[in-house]
């Protein structure tokens, strides 16, 4: 039997919190160390496959602690073997989720998603590395082929420049409404999304919206803003 770990908190619990069934129809509860609590529901089959609805399920849970207390989320499959080694979790790391607890409180994550343009119109370089095979044999061919290397790179470091640019004004025109952000850069499986994610007071939100709509009306590229939602992307070094 395992259990799956939803989030981490400092009690006590508020009297009007409604926690949902969790993952499997399970019954959600908590377990305490010191003043820090985990919340858990018993998984029956650890090793069965997880599917979207269960994910969802996941973060109905988190979000229900997350809308009356600061929390640490872990993420969806973050899970111990009993109630007891819970415990242990939370006693070998109290000091370092109490801390964490504090950063975050009064905090919440927005997304920012960037919609790049791939089509080769300055994100990406038009430039191909030259075969080495189709170089002739002579002297010239390692400078030909470091030649051509080089070509890409420069088109590579060019898109990473455009980027780097966009994210400095994007993060420029939010100034004074985040405490902290993190960037995740396009990659192949992602495609043309960048992606950026602020920790924003709860009582700054609002302003955080207008502020980005407004980079929004007056810039060419194309944003999609999320949140609020618990601060799963600034917890990462701290998971289970």
């Amino acid at each position: 039997m395992s259990y799956l770990v939803y989030c981490i908190f400092r009690g006590p619990l508020p009297a009007d919190l409604e926690t949902p069934t969790g993952v499997g129809g399970q019954r959600v509860f908590t377990v305490n160390h010191q003043g820090l609590d985990a919340v858990l529901s018993k998984l029956a089959e650890p090793d069965s496959p997880r599917d979207t609805s269960e994910l969802l399920v996941y973060e109905t849970v988190v979000e229900s602690f997350y809308r009356h207390l600061t929390v640490i989320p872990m993420r969806y499959g973050c899970r111990v073997e009993s109630p007891r080694e819970a415990i242990g979790l939370l006693r070998k790391n109290h000091d370092a989720y109490g801390a964490l607890l504090h950063e975050l409180e009064g905090l919440e994550e927005m997304g920012v998603h960037v919609l790049l343009d791939t089509s080769g119109d300055g994100m990406e370089s038009n430039a191909r590395p030259v075969p080495a095979r189709s170089l002739p044999l002579d002297w010239d061919t390692g400078a030909a082929y470091l030649a051509a290397k080089r070509q890409r790179y420069l088109g590579l470091d060019r898109a990473g420049l455009q980027q780097r640019q966009l994210v400095e004004a994007l993060c420029d025109s939010l100034y004074g409404s985040f405490v902290r952000h993190k960037v995740e850069l396009p990659s192949s499986s992602r495609g043309g999304l960048l992606s950026l994610y602020f920790l924003v007071p709860r009582d700054s939100v609002e302003s955080f919206r207008r502020a980005a709509r407004h980079h929004h009306a007056n810039e060419s590229v194309k944003l999609l803003l999320s949140g609020p939602w618990p601060p799963y992307n600034f917890v990462d070094s701290l998971q289970a």
